[in-house]
Order: structure tokens, then sequence, then C-alpha cells
């Protein structure tokens, strides 16, 4: 893996910071994409990141903040093995209390944000070999009380993961998709009444697991890989 290149959104939440630290174990160069400046900023120094290969963008999903990536992909002249879409938001409600703005919201950052950072990564990925990370949720195993948003959009992207591996595989594509248990993250400061911290994931076993499974053999393929805590 050394030399390869990786592109990571949502490169400053628990898992994107995890999954950098493993990569550079690597020696894989990193490209990161966050959404707060200030936790960029941090995430460069403690990392010790080129900046020139950080982006702080709000989203990726409205045309101009889109073409700011893109942009900005097109002058680092660089193709990328690897891309990783680490981020995400949750939010527990019943589905009568929800407003629209809320569903708008979440749907745009855990299903939008996963179509518009593939359609970014296809115009630069290697020609040969690429793989994609996505994560969905083991909350998906049942229904839950509350969950009918958060459970929509992580149904969205396991739909659009498995289409997107069926287009891509001819092309040397390969999609890891992660239905993961609750990852000790800051992810769970939007949620209320979660799983308790010693019972949950630790972001670092979930990043070694992610970036081992990139360096299998391109053979080796699993469409869902199940994450969950004991």
């Amino acid at each position: 893996m050394i030399d390869k290149n990786a592109l990571i959104y949502g490169a400053t939440g628990g898992l994107g910071k995890a999954i950098i630290k493993e990569l550079q174990k690597e020696r894989v160069n990193i490209f990161a994409i966050a959404r707060n400046r200030k936790k960029l900023e941090d995430l460069i120094s403690e990392m010790q990141l080129d900046a020139r290969q950080t982006l702080c963008c709000k989203t990726i999903t409205s045309q101009s903040d889109f073409d700011k990536v893109r942009n900005w992909l097109g002058q680092m002249d660089t193709k990328f093995d690897f891309a990783i879409h680490s981020a995400g938001q949750g939010l527990m409600k019943p589905a009568a209390n929800l407003a629209l703005n809320e569903w708008n919201r979440l749907i745009d950052i855990n299903l939008t944000s996963a179509f518009a950072f593939y359609k970014l990564f296809s115009q630069f990925h290697a020609i040969k070999k690429f793989e994609i990370v996505y994560f969905s949720s083991a909350s998906l195993n049942r229904s839950w009380p509350k969950n009918s948003l958060y459970a929509a959009s992580k149904s969205g992207l396991e739909a659009f993961a498995g289409s997107l591996q069926q287009e891509i595989k001819n092309k040397g594509g390969r999609v890891w998709l992660y239905r993961a248990g609750s990852i000790n993250t800051g992810f769970f400061n939007q949620v209320k009444n979660h799983l308790p911290v010693e019972k949950m994931l630790s972001a670092q076993e979930v990043a070694k697991l992610v970036v081992q499974n990139l360096g299998m053999s391109p053979g080796i393929y699993s469409p869902l890989v199940s994450i969950l805590n004991e």
C-alpha cells in the first residue's frame, strides 16, 4: 500500500481520524475533506498532514461546493486508489415529531453525500484498481422505534452501494460496505439513550479492519461486512 492515495470525506470525525492513523502506518498518502475548519486545522497539526492535500468544505452536495471539491481534486493531479466516506449524522425521534428540514439534512449527509462523493471520485480514481468504503449501521438488523429517519438513510446507502458494486466491478472497482454496531466516537453526542460507551466498538479496531481489507487481494470481496458489539 506504500505511496497509494486515499481520499477521505469526514476526516475529522472519530472514525475518519482512526482510519487516517492506520493508513499512515501503511505509508498511504492522505487527502482529506472536512466540514469544520478548526477541526481540520487541528487534524493537520496532529497527523502532520500536508495542508495542500486537505480541503474544508461545508458540504459536497450543493453544486457550488461540489465544483469547489472537483476543482481542488483537479489541481492535485492525482489518481486515487481508495475513497473512504466516513461522514454521518444520527437523529432519533418518532416519525411524527420529525421536521422536514431534519429529514432533508440527515438524508443529505448520510445518503446524498455518499453519491456525490462517488461522483467526484469517479473522475479521479486509479485506472486498474480502486476501492470505495461506506459505513452503514447494525440498527438495520431489526426495526427500532424512533429510528425511521436514520434507518431510511442507511437502507438507501446499502442499496446504492450494492448497485454501485455491480457497475464498477468490471472496471477494477470494489465497494466495501460495513454494517457496524455502535462505535465510540463523537457521533453519539448527537444521539440520546445510546449503548454505554464501555460496550461500544473501538474506532481504532474498526479502522484496522478497514485498512486490512483494503490490502486484500482484488479477488477477495465481501459485499457486506458486519461488525457487531459483543
